[in-house]
């Protein structure tokens, strides 16, 4: 075929080297490809093309930009970021593990992984956002195959320009590459592979590219909707915990330090107390600010704040508790401890905190046997003796010694005392702790007890009828000689105890203790906790008395061994020790704290198909914008998109009407008047049927075979110029350009049996 370019036009076709003179000598009403006017030019309209190739990009791109940034937008301004807070009041997840491939899955297909944003807003609106370009996408490819459909002109163009017909496609070709183009799914897909697979027939370009476009968009289709559908399930509402640090200004106190008092009237200046004095025994007199004296006299001692000691001991109202721990002690110890310390009652599951506070914690075993109670003695029924140091009566309240044997002593009767107790310098209780004269008068020398300023502190108690005479009482049954001494009925026993006084630092989150860090306390805290013990004896002191009877009732009456009587008994000690001084105490600001609200209703977005969701969506934004560039760069838009508006079925059918301006009418309408006369048989008044051309007897064979015989091609579809500046579609058969009815007819009955033609489907018979 014979070219003249003029930069991108295709000059009209003047000749056909393969047609000899008589063929194009044929009028053109019986010849498509008749012979134009050398000064007719295929019209080029880029504003036309560019209306094309901008609808083409923002037809799918500005549905699926918007409603992405949409989503993104409600997202990242409702995002809620949880805090883990203080590093001291963070709590590890505990998450269940996923190393269970079963429990892997179903977490990441019902909740999209782990990583996952928290957004305060309402999820179905969320999925509902995203779903939107989910839904549209698939009825988008056609728009996009528009722009596929100007690289397919702009190859028609070029090989039919430069008259390489064997890369033109075939009519079945052609029909199969509108199909592609016209984007409808998987259909002409699959058409296509069957074609290409079921008659061994290679595919001429443009067609693979544009079979690989139509299934690259296809492919986007569908996977976005899956992709969006699996965001949708794995969206769900939760509840979160977000934390907020406070002002330091606003911390509130819930930990306990010493009362100073005021000057008027000083409660604990100078620390848990002061150098009062020399008794001139085992150590100097040292006098505790947890206990108060008006006067030098036994009824004028009395505890400090006691009725602050009275409310936490009848739990009244009061910020006061006492709370407890038990566990390892450190990080490098692996033995439980019970450790009882100051709480406050106002701490709560909103406000995690670390505060510092005392605890006080004591261990205790039987020692009755060890003490050698000598029930029934004849010499004395109530005795006992630890060691040479460390003896006295179980009716008396402190210990007194003898210099030789209970038998020398002056035990002075019963004494009227259920309990009593003993300090010591050790844990063998080898010896007692001297008694000290704190006063000039009052009392008789000898008859107090001194304080020991050591931590821990180690005292021998006793109790007689606890419990009482109760046969159903599970002790009898077993009448353990470390209660029931000498079988006797009468329960009698004695405890050997430790306790030890530490600073506490401990965290409270949500609404629990979270950790607790407890470190041996200065040696006169052993002391200070000690001295209403030491004392109890005096009347003032009575309330101590009572917690020590009350210690011995709690465990006589509840322990079921004589194991359970020193377990109980060391946990009631400890908790009196902090009961009887928490007047001398006074609340302690946090060291840190934050608020927490649990309560937080938000949207889980998992990150994972959040952004495989969005990634895709990119990658079929980005599939367009390339194929609108390359479209606009590379195929000349201004003189393709003519072509390209006609490969479709209603380009072709304007080509064989002969009419190409109907791709810009009705081209239903246009046919249906085509038809009509067809219906009754007729034909159309204003158009002289097209016929195709006789190919001339001296045309050699395309195939270019042996002289004197002409071998096979298939025909192609190629494209001509005509007189109005357009482009026609023809066929080269048989070294001619024929008619495109064939094509036609089988192209549009398709699209009138599947109804996309009104009533012109009715007119089928009239294509047969």
């Amino acid at each position: 075929m014979a070219t003249n370019m003029d930069g991108d036009k295709i000059d009209p076709i003047t000749e056909k080297p393969i047609v000899s003179a008589t063929v194009t000598a044929i009028n053109a009403e019986t010849d498509p490809g008749a012979l134009e006017s050398d000064a007719a030019k295929p019209s080029r309209d880029f504003k036309q093309a560019i209306y094309a190739i901008v609808g083409g990009v923002a037809l799918p791109c500005i549905p699926i930009i918007v409603v992405s940034a949409v989503l993104l937008y409600v997202i990242f301004e409702h995002r809620i970021v949880p805090r883990e807070g203080w590093p001291d009041l963070y709590v590890a997840s505990t998450q269940a593990s996923t190393d269970n491939v079963t429990t892997l899955i179903k977490e990441i297909r019902h909740q999209g992984g782990k990583a996952a944003y928290y957004v305060h807003y309402n999820p179905s609106t969320i999925t509902t956002i995203a779903s939107w370009t989910g839904r549209v996408i698939p009825y988008l490819s056609s728009s996009i195959m528009a722009l596929v459909a100007f690289f397919a002109a702009r190859h028609i163009v070029v090989k039919s320009k430069h008259g390489d017909h064997t890369q033109l496609p075939t009519p079945e070709q052609l029909t199969l590459l509108i199909s592609l183009l016209g984007g409808s799914g998987f259909g002409p897909l699959k058409e296509t592979a069957l074609y290409r697979w079921g008659r061994k027939e290679k595919l001429v370009a443009p067609l693979p590219a544009a079979f690989a476009a139509l299934g690259v968009i296809t492919l986007l289709g569908l996977i976005i909707p899956i992709v969006d559908t699996w965001f949708g399930v794995a969206t769900q509402p939760v509840t979160i915990t977000q934390l907020y640090n406070t002002s330091t200004k606003a911390y509130h106190s819930y930990g306990r330090n010493l009362n100073p008092g005021t000057a008027e009237y000083p409660i604990c200046p100078d620390g848990p107390g002061y150098q009062a004095g020399s008794g001139g025994g085992y150590q100097e007199w040292w006098w505790p600010c947890n206990l108060i004296i008006s006067m030098q006299h036994e009824n004028d001692v009395y505890l400090e704040g006691s009725q602050a000691v009275a409310d936490l001991q009848l739990a009244q109202s009061t910020n006061d508790v006492i709370s407890n721990y038990t566990g390892p002690l450190s990080s490098d110890s692996t033995q439980n401890q019970t450790v009882f310390f100051y709480g406050d009652t106002r701490s709560s599951n909103t406000l995690d905190f670390k505060a510092q506070t005392l605890g006080v914690s004591t261990q205790c075993i039987m020692a009755t046997t060890m003490c050698g109670y000598l029930n029934n003695n004849e010499t004395d029924d109530w005795s006992f003796r630890c060691s040479e140091g460390f003896g006295g009566d179980v009716t008396y309240g402190y210990p007194n010694v003898w210099p030789a044997n209970a038998s020398d002593a002056d035990s002075g009767g019963t004494g009227g005392y259920t309990t009593g107790i003993g300090y010591a310098i050790d844990a063998q209780l080898s010896e007692a702790a001297p008694m000290v004269n704190w006063t000039d008068g009052g009392l008789v020398e000898g008859t107090i007890q001194s304080l020991l300023r050591q931590n821990p502190t180690h005292f021998a108690t006793w109790a007689v009828g606890y419990p009482s005479d109760d046969i159903k009482n599970p002790l009898f049954s077993s009448l353990d000689p470390q209660v029931f001494p000498n079988n006797s009925l009468t329960a009698v026993w004695i405890l050997n105890c430790s306790s030890t006084v530490y600073d506490v630092t401990y965290t409270y989150v949500d609404g629990a203790l979270h950790s607790f860090n407890a470190t041996l306390a200065e040696p006169v805290w052993g002391a200070f906790f000690s001295a209403p013990f030491a004392w109890s004896y005096l009347k003032g002191l009575r309330p101590a008395q009572l917690t020590l009877e009350n210690a011995a009732f709690k465990a006589g009456s509840t322990a079921k061994t004589a194991a359970d009587i020193a377990t109980i008994y060391a946990k009631e000690y400890s908790k009196a020790a902090l009961q009887l001084s928490v007047g001398a105490f006074q609340p302690y600001v946090n060291d840190i704290e934050q608020v927490r609200n649990s309560s937080i209703s938000v949207a889980r977005i998992p990150l994972v198909p959040l952004y495989l969701l969005l990634g895709f969506k990119f990658i079929y934004v980005l599939v367009v914008i390339i194929l609108a560039i390359g479209a606009y760069c590379f195929t000349h838009p201004a003189e393709t998109e003519v072509v390209k508006a006609q490969l479709s079925v209603q380009g072709l059918a304007a080509a064989h009407f002969d009419q190409p301006d109907l791709v810009r009418k009705n081209v239903v309408q246009e046919v249906q008047s085509r038809l009509d006369p067809a219906k009754n048989r007729g034909s159309p008044t204003s158009e002289t049927p097209v016929q195709p051309l006789e190919r001339a007897a001296t045309a050699p064979a395309l195939g270019g075979g042996p002289a004197g015989e002409a071998t096979e091609e298939l025909p192609k579809v190629g494209l001509m110029p005509t007189r109005a500046g357009t482009w026609k579609f023809v066929l080269l058969a048989d070294g001619a350009w024929q008619s495109v009815k064939p094509i036609v007819q089988t192209l549009v009955l398709n699209e009138a049996k599947a109804g996309k033609l009104g009533d012109i489907g009715d007119a089928y018979a009239a294509w047969k």
